[in-house]
């Protein structure tokens, strides 16, 4: 040892060797997650030639299903944010509710996408559960029996249900990280600092707090964005059908027996890349057209007394959102196990547990292959995302990644639309003789599994404070054993959460199963979709309840390990 040991730094004199494995991390990740996307996205363009976009350009209805996807993706992504941020200030200046919301936003995270689409359908649809309990102020009554409202819901074509979808989805999951990001940079404080020089706490909170947590949720916000583009699993269940959003009509072109229309698919599915594309570098410009104009500047007090009102009148509304999602679970609850529900009775009349149980039956295989094939890619990114994080904490401080810039490649997959590189890979897959494995189908889960796992973990890594490790490492301890006698205890809570986030992830898969699984795997996404297509509402609701239920059971058993009493400090 050379000095003497400072009281809160102590560290040995000779940092020890950095491990080979360690070293390596981003090779292996590389290795494992870059071959379905770059493959994908080259056997996309390979497949797609000129004559296959003159073919596109010439499909009925094109310009009005390109057109429809761009204002769902944006609108429902400009709403969610704001709705977010709304609740976000509200909790700011009562910090109080802070843990319960973002426990709550959490909670309908979980829930997948086709679960929720399911539910809303039910909730939403002229005979859902909505117009129920509005009674006679919605619907009419003619010779004794009551009439439904004439509405085109879900499925309009302007696409406001599928906005609505994406919102009621998209929305708990920004703001939960809202809430984190908010807490990571102290918002309490410079709140405080605002409401001194007379500025209101709403507006105080989009012109100070808003510009410094942005850098954290640009990403995340893209990714919602993108996932709006090329979702087809919530469009088919929400979305208008003449003529369908670019991401269903892209799959039904992938499938046509022509060669030449499945060219036009695969052109499609570039296309949906090209407006992703699009859509981000216009966000990137208006962000720095904002910035520009001074949006995150404290000047004198604001003249604007209609803006707590509007941010009041916004988080309204976001708590009208959760209110619609946890409503939209309870209607699947209701049409699994109702025995008879006719319209416009509030409830079931009865309740019949032998039919639910049958239709659980039933359901089964499908329930066990999709905990199978999102428990697999689980088990393959979690030891992987440690690596890389184990990696870049042993390098010196000065050569990590500034802020999320290192990041950017490992959330690639979460910035791509699905179909833009799965498409290209159902051609090597058919060569190979993988279409309909699950090795395939774990493959392609886990491109998209990887980022979540590694996003939940790294602000993990973040907040634990790494004396106690040198301090093992000092004493003799190798690198694993130093890792597994202090932070396998300090991380085992946030391991378990960022398991079940990722499982949660791989169980909400519907296009690798479509696309490569080739519908040979049955999976619980792609029999609540099929069924809500049909007239068996308790089918449809079955299968997207127990959807919902699998990851409702990872977090469930996520919840029951213990956080660290210490040992996690915040940076």
């Amino acid at each position: 040892m050379t000095g003497q040991p400072g009281a809160g730094d102590w560290r040995p004199a000779v940092p020890p060797a950095r491990s080979p494995l360690l070293a390596a991390a981003p090779w292996i990740a590389a290795v494992v997650l870059a071959p379905p996307l770059a493959g994908g996205l080259v056997g996309a363009v390979a497949a797609a030639p000129l004559s296959a976009w003159r073919l596109l350009a010439a499909e009925p209805g094109i310009g009005r299903s390109i057109l429809t996807s761009v204002l769902v993706a944006v609108a429902a992504t400009l709403i969610s944010a704001a709705l977010a941020g709304a609740i976000a200030a509200l909790v700011a200046a009562r910090p109080g509710r802070a843990g319960a919301t973002e426990r709550l936003a959490l909670v309908l995270v979980a829930a997948p996408h086709a679960a929720v689409a399911v539910g809303l359908a039910f909730l939403i649809a002229p005979t859902g559960l909505l117009f129920r309990l509005a009674g006679d102020w919605v619907y009419t009554r003619a010779d004794g029996r009551a009439l439904p409202p004439d509405l085109p819901l879900p499925g309009d074509a302007w696409g406001l249900s599928l906005i609505a979808g994406l919102v009621v989805k998209e929305m708990p999951f920004l703001l939960a990280l809202t809430i984190a990001a908010q807490e990571r940079v102290g918002a309490r404080a410079a709140l405080d600092r605002a409401r001194s020089l007379g500025w209101p706490a709403a507006s105080a909170w989009w012109r100070v707090v808003a510009p410094q947590i942005w850098p954290l949720l640009r990403l995340p916000v893209a990714a919602v964005a993108v996932y709006g583009l090329g979702t087809v699993d919530m469009a088919l269940v929400l979305g208008p059908s003449l003529p369908p959003v670019l991401a269903v009509r892209s799959l039904s072109l992938l499938f046509d027996p022509d060669p030449a229309r499945a060219a036009a698919g695969a052109a499609a599915a570039l296309l949906q890349l090209v407006l992703a594309v699009g859509v981000i570098l216009a966000g990137l410009c208006i962000e720095r057209l904002v910035r520009c104009g001074g949006a995150d500047r404290l000047t004198v007090r604001p003249r604007r007394p209609l803006a707590p009102f509007a941010s009041r009148l916004a988080a309204g509304l976001g708590l009208l959102v959760l209110v619609m999602a946890v409503l939209a679970v309870v209607t699947l609850v209701f049409w699994a196990g109702a025995a008879v529900w006719r319209f416009p009775d509030p409830l079931p009349a009865g309740w019949s547990t032998a039919r639910l149980t049958g239709m659980a039956a039933g359901l089964a295989p499908a329930a066990g292959a999709s905990a199978l094939y999102a428990l697999l890619p689980v088990i393959i990114a979690v030891p992987l995302a440690l690596l890389l994080l184990e990696g870049r904490a042993s390098r010196p401080a000065a050569s990590r990644p500034a802020n999320d810039a290192g990041d950017a490649l490992i959330y690639l997959p979460l910035l791509l639309p699905p179909a833009a590189f799965l498409a290209g890979l159902q051609g090597p897959v058919l060569r190979l003789g993988l279409d309909g494995t699950g090795l395939a189908l774990v493959w392609c889960h886990l491109a998209t599994v990887f980022p979540y796992v590694f996003l939940a973990l790294r602000e993990s890594y973040r907040r634990t404070d790494p004396r106690p490790r040198r301090l093992a490492r000092s004493l003799g301890r190798s690198g694993f054993g130093a890792w597994a006698a202090v932070m396998l205890p300090l991380t085992a809570r946030p391991l378990a959460v960022a398991a079940a986030i990722g499982f949660s992830a791989g169980v909400a898969q519907y296009l690798p199963a479509v696309m490569i699984g080739g519908g040979r795997i049955p999976l619980l996404a792609t029999e609540a979709v099929a069924a809500a297509a049909g007239l068996d509402r308790r089918a449809a609701a079955a299968a997207a309840l127990l959807l919902a239920l699998l990851p409702a059971a990872g977090f469930l058993l996520a919840s029951l390990i213990p956080e660290p009493a210490g040992g996690r400090r915040r940076r």
